[in-house]
């Protein structure tokens, strides 16, 4: 089922939230708008230095979870017995499904800044207990080119011919988009569908000539536009990220690191969680 969606341009500052001892923002979910296409959740952290030890092992079900960095290193480790390294530019992207714990931790030697995006993207509702999976994707496999003045790294889905390599269940699109100073690109989206939005990693971009994205502010276009104009009109680079896709199919319910269609279904995750059917890691969940 998948509720009315908002017809309008929207625009928002994200929150801030805590995670473990940092500060990050998470411009979704933000008030009525629980998502935009499949992505369910946007967090925002650093750049900071890159702390050592892990994030502690904790688990996920009914989703993918994607890390993508844009400084540092970090090495990601689950209950499956994967492990994967990745840079700048690239990805961890991992299947939840029916449940699976991780950690992360930076790799000090290859970077001492720590910069990047966790992101969620909700599965349709017959794979939310699909088997967990997991790929560890290099920069050097995402598509990239230039033009305009502006470089676009494609994350996941289609655009301008490209690919993005990140396997998401429902169609989808991100890009990682950075403009040099009095660069203007228009990217034409018409190839995904339904929903997008935009985020302001970094400098000043205007959007479509009406909104300025700064670090930590999110559009979410209106429906029905098929195409995203973005220049930088500052002193120094701007870089955003543009996300959309299939709606994430609703009813919508968040329990911590799990997202399902109703009650039942957490209740249940929960119960895989606690009685170690997720497998376990580092000690947790015993």
């Amino acid at each position: 089922m998948t509720d009315p969606r908002p017809q309008e341009r929207q625009l928002w500052r994200s929150p801030t939230a805590t995670v473990g001892n940092f500060s990050v923002l998470r411009p979704i979910p933000y008030g009525p708008m629980e998502a935009v296409g499949p992505f369910v959740f946007l967090d925002h952290f650093g750049p900071t230095t890159a702390a050592t030890g892990k994030l502690p092992a904790h688990p996920h079900a009914g989703i993918e979870v994607m890390t993508y960095l844009l400084e540092g290193a970090n090495e990601h480790t689950d209950s499956l017995g994967n492990v994967g390294q990745i840079g700048p530019g690239g990805a961890q992207w991992m299947r939840a499904g029916r449940g699976i714990l991780h950690a992360e931790s930076n790799v000090l030697e290859q970077g001492s800044t720590m910069h990047g995006l966790q992101i969620w993207a909700r599965l349709p509702i017959a794979e939310q207990d699909a088997a967990p999976d997991y790929r560890a994707i290099a920069a050097d496999e995402m598509p990239t080119w230039s033009r305009d003045g502006a470089d676009v790294r494609l994350l996941a889905g289609g655009l301008e011919g490209h690919e993005g390599p990140i396997p998401l269940a429902l169609p989808a699109l991100m890009a990682h988009v950075v403009l040099a100073p009095g660069a203007t690109i228009a990217l034409d989206r018409s190839g995904s569908v339904h929903e997008a939005g935009v985020y302001g990693i970094d400098g000043s971009a205007t959007l479509d000539g009406e909104d300025t994205l700064v670090r930590g502010t999110m559009a979410r276009l209106a429906d029905g536009a098929t195409s995203v104009r973005l220049a930088c009109e500052g002193d120094a680079p701007a870089a955003v990220l543009l996300i959309g896709g299939e709606p994430a199919p609703r009813p919508l319910h968040f329990g911590g690191p799990f997202v399902f269609d109703s009650p039942k279904a957490l209740e249940r995750a929960y119960q895989r969680y606690a009685s170690g059917e997720m497998g376990a890691l580092d000690g947790t969940p015993f």
